[in-house]
């Protein structure tokens, strides 16, 4: 019988359910991330999600690929992107922008957008287009909306009331039909690779002939990027790995640097 330490036990553990968490491991994961950095949404919304829950939670990492989904016009990740950025998760703090992707996700029906948007919509001269959608998303049966609705709609006039109603017609009016699955992606429709000048490969999006977009550069001796380039090098989000595929860097880089602060990994 094979006995195995209480640390031990909690390791592996914690492996499975990490692999149970992405449902991969080793190659298949890396070849998920090269997918979602080839544009693919459905890799970017499983990472996503993977990346937004224990036991592997990075809330950085789970922005980093929703906003790319998001950027593509999926719901579900527009809603994403925009309680990050309404509850200062893996991004920076910011009404104006959680207001934008809730706005992008609730023209194409998707009724939690509704339902954030709605939170966002607090001032009193935006009562009346707040109720507005909580009546969309309560058409949709969304929950949320017909509980906020059970409480705001008798402190309503009835001038105010009518109101409300006609808003929400103007606004169904904005409403857009959406695929049920992800749309394909727009920027990237096959794979590029490169053999850069110093020797390194790369694999994802180009412009001119040299790294754009999303992608990954893997020197000769093992070292990978994955993220943002432009212009060649690398800027934006990014994620530096050791050739035996530990992370060394990840945050934010600008102009191929690492911009380190209190909050990059592999200090």
């Amino acid at each position: 019988m094979i006995r195995f330490l209480p640390n031990t036990l909690v390791c592996i553990v914690w492996f499975f359910l990490a692999g149970q968490c992405l449902g991969l491991y080793g190659d298949a994961l890396t070849q998920l991330k090269l997918s979602a950095l080839e544009g693919v949404p459905h890799a970017q919304v499983r990472l996503g999600f993977a990346y937004s829950r224990d036991p592997i939670k990075d809330e950085e990492e789970a922005f980093y690929w929703m906003s790319m989904a998001a950027g593509q016009g999926v719901p579900i990740a527009t809603r994403f992107v925009g309680y990050a950025h309404l509850e200062g998760k893996g991004t920076a703090k910011s009404k104006i922008l959680a207001r934008k992707w809730f706005v992008e996700g609730s023209r194409m029906g998707d009724s939690l957008s509704m339902i954030g948007l709605s939170d966002c919509l607090l001032a009193k001269e935006e009562k009346i287009e707040r109720i507005g959608w909580l009546l969309l998303a309560r058409e949709k049966s969304e929950s949320l909306a017909k509980n906020r609705l059970e409480s705001a709609w008798p402190k309503l006039s009835a001038a105010e009331r009518e109101l409300a109603e006609q808003m929400a017609a103007d606004l169904r009016k904005t409403i857009r039909e959406t695929p049920t699955s992800p749309p394909p992606p727009r920027s990237l429709r096959k794979k590029n690779t490169l053999k850069l000048s110093n020797g390194d490969s790369y694999r994802g999006q180009v412009e001119n002939g040299i790294p754009h977009g999303f992608g990954e550069r893997k020197s000769p001796d093992g070292h990978i990027y994955q993220g943002s380039f432009q212009n060649g090098l690398e800027e934006g989000f990014g994620t530096l790995f050791s050739p035996m595929g530990i992370i060394t860097y990840q945050g934010l880089w600008q102009k191929g640097n690492p911009v380190r602060g209190p909050e990059s990994k592999g200090q």
